[in-house]
Protein backbone atom coordinates (compact mmCIF):
# COMPACT_ATOMS: atom_id res chain seq x y z
CA UNK A 1 0.00 0.00 0.00
CA UNK A 2 1.08 3.80 -1.21
CA UNK A 3 -0.63 6.70 -0.75
CA UNK A 4 -0.52 9.11 -3.62
CA UNK A 5 2.51 10.85 -4.54
CA UNK A 6 0.91 13.84 -6.47
CA UNK A 7 4.06 14.53 -7.99
CA UNK A 8 4.83 11.26 -10.11
CA UNK A 9 1.28 10.61 -10.38
CA UNK A 10 0.88 13.68 -12.40
CA UNK A 11 4.04 12.91 -14.55
CA UNK A 12 3.52 9.45 -15.29
CA UNK A 13 -0.13 10.69 -16.27
CA UNK A 14 1.10 13.63 -18.70
CA UNK A 15 3.47 10.69 -19.79
CA UNK A 16 1.47 8.57 -20.70
CA UNK A 17 -1.34 10.70 -21.66
CA UNK A 18 1.00 12.20 -24.29
CA UNK A 19 1.79 8.46 -25.49
CA UNK A 20 -2.27 8.01 -26.51
CA UNK A 21 -3.83 6.95 -23.54
CA UNK A 22 -6.13 9.45 -22.84
CA UNK A 23 -9.37 9.43 -20.59
CA UNK A 24 -13.30 9.86 -21.95
CA UNK A 25 -16.60 9.61 -20.54
CA UNK A 26 -17.89 6.27 -21.20
CA UNK A 27 -19.55 6.62 -24.54
CA UNK A 28 -23.49 5.63 -24.13
CA UNK A 29 -26.63 5.78 -25.86
CA UNK A 30 -26.89 9.18 -25.77
CA UNK A 31 -23.37 10.60 -26.72
CA UNK A 32 -24.65 13.99 -27.86
CA UNK A 33 -26.13 14.85 -23.95
CA UNK A 34 -22.57 14.09 -22.74
CA UNK A 35 -20.82 15.80 -25.46
CA UNK A 36 -23.49 18.65 -24.46
CA UNK A 37 -22.33 18.77 -20.93
CA UNK A 38 -18.51 19.13 -21.88
CA UNK A 39 -19.09 21.77 -24.19
CA UNK A 40 -20.98 23.88 -21.77
CA UNK A 41 -18.47 23.14 -18.71
CA UNK A 42 -14.78 21.95 -20.62
CA UNK A 43 -13.05 22.25 -17.80
CA UNK A 44 -14.87 18.61 -16.29
CA UNK A 45 -13.58 17.29 -19.23
CA UNK A 46 -11.80 13.80 -18.53
CA UNK A 47 -12.70 14.57 -14.67
CA UNK A 48 -15.20 12.13 -12.39
CA UNK A 49 -18.01 14.97 -13.50
CA UNK A 50 -17.45 13.48 -17.54
CA UNK A 51 -19.62 10.51 -16.82
CA UNK A 52 -23.05 9.23 -16.63
CA UNK A 53 -23.39 10.44 -12.88
CA UNK A 54 -23.76 13.91 -14.22
CA UNK A 55 -27.36 13.47 -15.09
CA UNK A 56 -28.12 9.86 -13.79
CA UNK A 57 -28.72 7.99 -10.59
CA UNK A 58 -28.17 5.07 -8.96
CA UNK A 59 -30.52 2.23 -7.47
CA UNK A 60 -30.80 -0.59 -5.38
CA UNK A 61 -31.39 -3.91 -6.04
CA UNK A 62 -29.39 -6.85 -6.23
CA UNK A 63 -26.06 -6.99 -8.20
CA UNK A 64 -25.39 -8.68 -11.78
CA UNK A 65 -25.43 -12.25 -11.10
CA UNK A 66 -26.66 -11.92 -7.86
CA UNK A 67 -30.38 -13.13 -7.00
CA UNK A 68 -30.63 -11.58 -3.53
CA UNK A 69 -28.96 -8.78 -1.94
CA UNK A 70 -29.42 -5.34 -2.66
CA UNK A 71 -26.69 -2.79 -2.71
CA UNK A 72 -26.22 0.60 -4.60
CA UNK A 73 -25.42 -0.10 -8.44
CA UNK A 74 -23.16 1.98 -10.12
CA UNK A 75 -25.10 4.07 -12.93
CA UNK A 76 -24.22 2.13 -15.61
CA UNK A 77 -25.87 -1.03 -13.60
CA UNK A 78 -28.69 0.81 -12.49
CA UNK A 79 -29.45 1.76 -16.34
CA UNK A 80 -29.03 -1.46 -17.37
CA UNK A 81 -31.58 -3.04 -14.76
CA UNK A 82 -34.33 -0.29 -15.39
CA UNK A 83 -34.28 -0.72 -18.75
CA UNK A 84 -34.01 -4.29 -19.23
CA UNK A 85 -30.53 -3.47 -21.34
CA UNK A 86 -32.40 -1.12 -23.51
CA UNK A 87 -35.60 -3.47 -24.18
CA UNK A 88 -37.69 -1.68 -22.29
CA UNK A 89 -38.59 2.24 -20.99
CA UNK A 90 -37.64 3.75 -17.81
CA UNK A 91 -35.26 5.99 -16.42
CA UNK A 92 -32.55 6.72 -14.05
CA UNK A 93 -32.23 10.54 -14.13
CA UNK A 94 -31.19 12.15 -10.68
CA UNK A 95 -32.75 15.54 -10.25
CA UNK A 96 -30.09 17.56 -12.36
CA UNK A 97 -30.69 15.31 -15.27
CA UNK A 98 -34.82 15.66 -14.98
CA UNK A 99 -34.49 19.56 -14.85
CA UNK A 100 -31.13 19.32 -17.87
CA UNK A 101 -34.34 17.38 -19.69
CA UNK A 102 -37.33 19.77 -18.65
CA UNK A 103 -35.25 22.59 -19.33
CA UNK A 104 -35.00 21.56 -23.37
CA UNK A 105 -32.22 18.58 -23.10
CA UNK A 106 -29.83 21.02 -25.44
CA UNK A 107 -26.65 23.25 -24.66
CA UNK A 108 -28.36 26.19 -23.67
CA UNK A 109 -30.25 24.04 -20.80
CA UNK A 110 -27.36 23.68 -18.82
CA UNK A 111 -27.22 27.99 -18.47
CA UNK A 112 -31.16 27.93 -17.67
CA UNK A 113 -30.47 25.57 -14.89
CA UNK A 114 -27.44 27.05 -13.60
CA UNK A 115 -29.18 29.11 -10.83
CA UNK A 116 -31.41 26.21 -9.47
CA UNK A 117 -29.93 23.87 -6.58
CA UNK A 118 -31.08 20.67 -8.33
CA UNK A 119 -30.73 18.20 -5.34
CA UNK A 120 -31.46 20.42 -2.75
CA UNK A 121 -27.92 20.44 -1.13
CA UNK A 122 -27.99 24.42 -0.38
CA UNK A 123 -25.27 25.18 -3.42
CA UNK A 124 -26.71 25.81 -6.66
CA UNK A 125 -25.83 23.84 -9.97
CA UNK A 126 -23.57 26.31 -10.87
CA UNK A 127 -21.67 26.38 -7.43
CA UNK A 128 -21.06 22.26 -7.93
CA UNK A 129 -19.79 22.67 -11.55
CA UNK A 130 -17.47 25.03 -10.75
CA UNK A 131 -16.42 22.98 -7.97
CA UNK A 132 -16.88 19.90 -9.54
CA UNK A 133 -19.18 18.01 -7.69
CA UNK A 134 -22.47 16.28 -8.64
CA UNK A 135 -25.51 18.64 -8.65
CA UNK A 136 -27.75 16.40 -8.98
CA UNK A 137 -26.11 13.80 -5.93
CA UNK A 138 -27.46 15.77 -2.40
CA UNK A 139 -24.53 13.85 -1.05
CA UNK A 140 -22.16 15.47 -3.33
CA UNK A 141 -20.98 18.76 -1.50
CA UNK A 142 -18.12 21.18 -2.50
CA UNK A 143 -17.87 20.86 1.27
CA UNK A 144 -16.76 17.54 1.54
CA UNK A 145 -13.41 16.39 0.92
CA UNK A 146 -12.91 13.24 -1.43
CA UNK A 147 -13.02 10.04 0.03
CA UNK A 148 -9.60 8.06 1.27
CA UNK A 149 -7.74 5.96 -1.23
CA UNK A 150 -4.59 4.02 -1.45
CA UNK A 151 -3.06 3.01 -4.49
CA UNK A 152 -1.80 -0.75 -5.09
CA UNK A 153 0.39 -1.79 -7.77
CA UNK A 154 0.80 -5.04 -9.86
CA UNK A 155 4.37 -5.60 -8.39
CA UNK A 156 3.04 -4.08 -4.23
CA UNK A 157 0.39 -7.02 -4.41
CA UNK A 158 3.02 -9.45 -5.40
CA UNK A 159 5.27 -8.48 -3.04
CA UNK A 160 2.59 -8.39 0.20
CA UNK A 161 2.56 -12.37 -1.19
CA UNK A 162 -1.07 -12.12 -1.95
CA UNK A 163 -2.27 -15.84 -3.10
CA UNK A 164 -1.74 -15.65 -7.15
CA UNK A 165 -4.57 -17.73 -9.10
CA UNK A 166 -4.95 -19.54 -12.28
CA UNK A 167 -8.14 -20.45 -13.00
CA UNK A 168 -9.40 -21.63 -16.26
CA UNK A 169 -13.16 -19.30 -16.73
CA UNK A 170 -15.78 -19.65 -19.70
CA UNK A 171 -17.08 -16.04 -20.71
CA UNK A 172 -20.07 -15.72 -22.37
CA UNK A 173 -20.72 -12.64 -24.88
CA UNK A 174 -24.06 -11.54 -26.20
CA UNK A 175 -22.50 -9.80 -29.11
CA UNK A 176 -18.70 -8.90 -29.41
CA UNK A 177 -16.92 -9.78 -31.99
CA UNK A 178 -14.74 -11.38 -29.55
CA UNK A 179 -16.92 -14.39 -28.99
CA UNK A 180 -17.20 -17.01 -26.57
CA UNK A 181 -14.05 -17.98 -24.39
CA UNK A 182 -12.80 -20.86 -22.54
CA UNK A 183 -9.32 -19.35 -20.67
CA UNK A 184 -6.60 -19.84 -18.20
CA UNK A 185 -6.88 -16.48 -16.44
CA UNK A 186 -3.92 -15.32 -14.07
CA UNK A 187 -4.86 -13.06 -11.23
CA UNK A 188 -5.40 -11.90 -7.42
CA UNK A 189 -9.14 -12.76 -5.91
CA UNK A 190 -10.56 -9.13 -5.78
CA UNK A 191 -11.73 -9.50 -2.35
CA UNK A 192 -7.90 -10.15 -0.98
CA UNK A 193 -7.03 -6.58 -3.11
CA UNK A 194 -9.73 -5.23 -1.17
CA UNK A 195 -8.32 -6.15 2.08
CA UNK A 196 -5.07 -5.40 0.96
CA UNK A 197 -6.34 -1.55 0.90
CA UNK A 198 -7.67 -1.79 4.25
CA UNK A 199 -11.31 -2.82 3.23
CA UNK A 200 -13.45 -1.19 6.13
CA UNK A 201 -16.15 -2.94 8.35
CA UNK A 202 -19.44 -2.51 7.07
CA UNK A 203 -18.77 -2.21 3.79
CA UNK A 204 -21.31 -3.47 1.16
CA UNK A 205 -19.80 -3.60 -2.43
CA UNK A 206 -17.28 -2.37 -4.70
CA UNK A 207 -17.99 -0.45 -8.09
CA UNK A 208 -14.76 -1.61 -10.67
CA UNK A 209 -14.34 1.41 -13.03
CA UNK A 210 -12.77 1.06 -16.58
CA UNK A 211 -10.46 3.34 -18.09
CA UNK A 212 -13.47 4.55 -20.60
CA UNK A 213 -15.93 4.92 -17.00
CA UNK A 214 -18.15 2.02 -17.36
CA UNK A 215 -18.61 0.68 -14.13
CA UNK A 216 -20.40 -2.47 -12.75
CA UNK A 217 -20.74 -3.03 -9.05
CA UNK A 218 -20.08 -6.03 -6.77
CA UNK A 219 -21.13 -7.25 -3.43
CA UNK A 220 -18.81 -7.39 -1.26
CA UNK A 221 -21.19 -10.76 0.08
CA UNK A 222 -20.25 -11.98 -4.20
CA UNK A 223 -16.63 -11.22 -3.91
CA UNK A 224 -16.44 -14.11 -0.95
CA UNK A 225 -17.76 -17.26 -2.70
CA UNK A 226 -16.71 -19.57 -5.30
CA UNK A 227 -18.62 -20.44 -8.11
CA UNK A 228 -19.09 -23.54 -9.87
CA UNK A 229 -19.21 -23.77 -13.85
CA UNK A 230 -19.87 -25.95 -16.12
CA UNK A 231 -18.39 -28.40 -18.89
CA UNK A 232 -16.78 -26.92 -21.92
CA UNK A 233 -18.39 -27.82 -25.19
CA UNK A 234 -15.96 -28.17 -28.09
CA UNK A 235 -16.36 -27.93 -31.94
CA UNK A 236 -17.49 -24.19 -31.79
CA UNK A 237 -14.75 -22.79 -33.01
CA UNK A 238 -13.19 -21.74 -36.65
CA UNK A 239 -11.81 -24.46 -36.93
CA UNK A 240 -15.02 -26.48 -36.80
CA UNK A 241 -16.92 -24.16 -38.00
CA UNK A 242 -14.96 -21.61 -40.57
CA UNK A 243 -16.47 -18.16 -40.06
CA UNK A 244 -19.04 -19.64 -38.57
CA UNK A 245 -16.92 -20.64 -35.56
CA UNK A 246 -17.43 -17.95 -32.51
CA UNK A 247 -15.71 -19.69 -29.43
CA UNK A 248 -11.88 -19.42 -28.37
CA UNK A 249 -10.44 -22.54 -26.43
CA UNK A 250 -7.71 -21.07 -24.67
CA UNK A 251 -7.49 -22.78 -21.71
CA UNK A 252 -5.53 -25.72 -21.21
CA UNK A 253 -6.95 -29.29 -20.38
CA UNK A 254 -10.12 -28.84 -21.37
CA UNK A 255 -12.58 -31.89 -21.32
CA UNK A 256 -15.64 -32.48 -22.69
CA UNK A 257 -18.33 -34.04 -19.75
CA UNK A 258 -15.61 -32.15 -17.26
CA UNK A 259 -16.59 -29.35 -15.04
CA UNK A 260 -14.73 -26.83 -15.10
CA UNK A 261 -13.31 -25.88 -11.25
CA UNK A 262 -14.82 -23.55 -8.94
CA UNK A 263 -14.34 -19.93 -10.14
CA UNK A 264 -13.46 -16.78 -7.66
CA UNK A 265 -14.01 -12.85 -8.87
CA UNK A 266 -10.40 -11.95 -9.94
CA UNK A 267 -8.28 -8.83 -10.78
CA UNK A 268 -7.10 -10.26 -13.58
CA UNK A 269 -3.27 -9.48 -15.14
CA UNK A 270 -3.11 -12.24 -17.44
CA UNK A 271 -5.01 -14.89 -19.90
CA UNK A 272 -3.38 -17.79 -21.07
CA UNK A 273 0.01 -17.00 -19.87
CA UNK A 274 0.31 -13.40 -21.29
CA UNK A 275 -0.08 -9.82 -19.86
CA UNK A 276 -2.90 -8.03 -21.33
CA UNK A 277 -2.21 -5.56 -24.06
CA UNK A 278 -2.07 -1.98 -22.57
CA UNK A 279 -5.55 0.27 -22.82
CA UNK A 280 -6.26 3.24 -24.43
CA UNK A 281 -8.71 5.11 -25.76
CA UNK A 282 -9.24 6.07 -29.53
CA UNK A 283 -9.98 9.23 -30.81
CA UNK A 284 -13.62 8.25 -31.26
CA UNK A 285 -13.48 7.98 -27.40
CA UNK A 286 -13.39 3.96 -27.73
CA UNK A 287 -12.21 1.64 -25.46
CA UNK A 288 -8.87 -0.14 -27.22
CA UNK A 289 -7.19 -2.58 -25.31
CA UNK A 290 -8.26 -4.81 -21.83
CA UNK A 291 -5.35 -3.96 -19.45
CA UNK A 292 -3.34 -4.38 -17.78
CA UNK A 293 -5.74 -5.32 -15.18
CA UNK A 294 -9.00 -6.23 -16.04
CA UNK A 295 -11.90 -7.94 -13.65
CA UNK A 296 -13.43 -10.97 -14.40
CA UNK A 297 -15.56 -12.71 -12.92
CA UNK A 298 -17.73 -16.66 -13.91
CA UNK A 299 -21.55 -17.21 -14.29
CA UNK A 300 -22.98 -16.72 -10.93
CA UNK A 301 -26.61 -17.85 -11.33
CA UNK A 302 -26.43 -20.22 -14.10
CA UNK A 303 -23.49 -22.01 -15.46
CA UNK A 304 -24.00 -22.90 -18.68
CA UNK A 305 -23.18 -23.47 -22.37
CA UNK A 306 -21.78 -21.08 -25.34
CA UNK A 307 -24.51 -19.77 -28.04
CA UNK A 308 -24.09 -17.71 -30.97
CA UNK A 309 -23.86 -13.88 -31.32
CA UNK A 310 -26.80 -11.85 -31.60
CA UNK A 311 -25.31 -10.50 -34.62
CA UNK A 312 -24.62 -14.02 -36.44
CA UNK A 313 -26.12 -14.49 -39.76
CA UNK A 314 -29.24 -16.37 -40.27
CA UNK A 315 -26.95 -18.94 -42.13
CA UNK A 316 -24.48 -19.62 -39.05
CA UNK A 317 -27.31 -19.67 -36.65
CA UNK A 318 -28.75 -22.32 -38.80
CA UNK A 319 -25.40 -24.51 -38.70
CA UNK A 320 -25.54 -24.81 -35.34
CA UNK A 321 -27.69 -26.88 -32.86
CA UNK A 322 -30.49 -24.76 -31.49
CA UNK A 323 -29.60 -24.66 -28.18
CA UNK A 324 -26.42 -23.21 -29.01
CA UNK A 325 -28.09 -20.86 -31.24
CA UNK A 326 -28.28 -17.03 -29.53
CA UNK A 327 -30.53 -17.18 -26.24
CA UNK A 328 -30.83 -13.82 -24.06
CA UNK A 329 -31.53 -15.91 -21.07
CA UNK A 330 -28.48 -17.79 -21.05
CA UNK A 331 -26.24 -15.86 -18.40
CA UNK A 332 -23.59 -13.37 -20.18
CA UNK A 333 -21.48 -12.74 -17.70
CA UNK A 334 -19.31 -10.80 -19.99
CA UNK A 335 -21.97 -8.14 -18.67
CA UNK A 336 -19.85 -7.75 -15.64
CA UNK A 337 -16.39 -8.33 -17.03
CA UNK A 338 -14.83 -5.12 -16.60
CA UNK A 339 -11.69 -3.98 -19.25
CA UNK A 340 -8.79 -1.65 -18.23
CA UNK A 341 -9.57 -1.44 -14.61
CA UNK A 342 -8.01 1.71 -12.82
CA UNK A 343 -10.30 2.06 -9.97
CA UNK A 344 -12.25 0.36 -7.56
CA UNK A 345 -15.12 2.56 -5.42
CA UNK A 346 -15.85 1.07 -1.81
CA UNK A 347 -19.33 1.55 -1.02
CA UNK A 348 -20.35 3.47 1.34
CA UNK A 349 -18.11 6.11 1.15
CA UNK A 350 -17.49 7.09 4.84
CA UNK A 351 -20.26 9.91 5.57
CA UNK A 352 -19.54 13.28 5.04
CA UNK A 353 -16.70 12.57 1.81
CA UNK A 354 -17.29 12.26 -1.76
CA UNK A 355 -16.17 10.56 -4.93
CA UNK A 356 -12.17 10.71 -5.30
CA UNK A 357 -11.56 12.51 -8.64
CA UNK A 358 -10.48 9.06 -10.22
CA UNK A 359 -9.73 10.14 -13.82
CA UNK A 360 -6.73 11.94 -12.57
CA UNK A 361 -5.08 8.82 -11.74
CA UNK A 362 -6.28 6.49 -14.64
CA UNK A 363 -3.65 7.33 -17.15
CA UNK A 364 -0.62 6.54 -14.45
CA UNK A 365 -2.49 2.91 -13.45
CA UNK A 366 -2.06 2.02 -16.64
CA UNK A 367 1.62 2.86 -17.08
CA UNK A 368 2.43 1.85 -13.25
CA UNK A 369 -0.18 -1.65 -13.46
CA UNK A 370 -1.96 -0.22 -10.24
CA UNK A 371 -5.86 0.48 -9.34
CA UNK A 372 -6.66 3.12 -7.09
CA UNK A 373 -9.00 1.97 -4.43
CA UNK A 374 -10.90 4.61 -2.94
CA UNK A 375 -14.04 4.92 0.04
CA UNK A 376 -14.48 2.26 2.86
CA UNK A 377 -10.67 1.69 2.75
CA UNK A 378 -7.74 2.53 4.27
CA UNK A 379 -7.96 1.28 7.62
CA UNK A 380 -6.27 -2.31 8.18
CA UNK A 381 -7.84 -3.05 11.07
CA UNK A 382 -11.33 -3.03 9.40
CA UNK A 383 -12.71 -0.69 12.30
Amino acid sequence: MRNTRPGAALLAAALVAAAGVGIAAYRTHQESDSEAFVRAYPHLAGTRMDSCDACHGRISAPPPGAKEGAVVLSSCDSCHRVTDYGRGKGDTLNPFGRDYLEAGRAAGAFAAIAPLDSDRDGFSNADEIRAGTHPGDALSRPDFPPAPHVILSLDELKRRNLPVLEQALFVNVSKSRDGDSYSDLGGFRLIDVLEAAGLRKGATSVDVISLDGYTTTFSIDQLRRKYPQAAPVMGLDEATLGECGWVRYGARGLAPGVPLPEADILLSFAVNGEPYAAASISAAGRLVGSGPLRVVAPQMRNPGIPDISSRATEACAARVPERHRYNRDYEKNSDYCVKAVVALRVRPLPEGTIDLDWPRYAAAAVAEKSVVVFGAVGDATGE
